[in-house]
């Protein structure tokens, strides 16, 4: 017993190491400045809400630009106060400088008039109202489907363009010229 202490006390080599007590140091831009569980928020114009945000935790990173949200929904109101979308994503960065959002992971988007998107990743550019993807889509409207790869539409998706690989089936036709 003695003769392994003695061992384990001595080690194999020769080589010394410094051991301080330390810590080893960290960039403080990787810490955040905020974190908020439960949270919602709410983004005005001109004292309306334009915008509900419902996050089950947020993280805030000010040097970065940057706030992390964590199962997010959202609720998008036009001129009236009335609702006009739905969204919902498992994550998203929001960036407080531009106003443009990010959404990743099961992202779906569900209109008043009964449009349904569901992608993996979503940006929205509040400055112009639009929403973009480069990912698959899925797009539906009643019975009809449409999907492919990638996506510019308004947040409303009332002008929207799928931009490659497109294919869904229609059932009727005439519809896709009324308002």
């Amino acid at each position: 017993m003695i003769l392994l202490v003695a061992v384990a006390f001595t080690g194999c080599g020769k080589e010394q190491t410094a051991s301080t007590d330390q810590a080893a140091p960290t960039d403080s831009t990787l810490r955040p400045d905020s974190e908020v569980s439960g949270a919602r928020i709410y983004l005005y114009d001109r004292g309306r809400v334009t915008t509900e945000i419902v996050a089950e935790k947020i993280v805030k990173f000010k040097t970065l630009d940057s706030t992390i949200a964590y199962t997010l929904d959202i609720d998008i109101y036009d001129s009236t106060g009335a609702a006009t979308a739905n969204i919902v994503g498992d994550s998203g960065i929001i960036r407080e400088g531009t106003g443009n959002l990010s959404l990743y992971g099961n992202v779906v988007v569900i209109t008043t008039d009964s449009f349904k998107l569901e992608t993996e990743y979503l940006y929205w550019d509040s400055e112009v109202d639009s929403i973009k993807t480069d990912v698959f889509v899925r797009l539906t409207k009643d019975e009809d489907v449409i999907t492919g790869w990638g996506l510019q539409a308004d947040q409303r998706l009332h002008s929207t363009k799928i931009l490659s690989r497109v294919s869904g089936t229609i059932t009727d036709p005439k519809k896709l010229s009324e308002p």
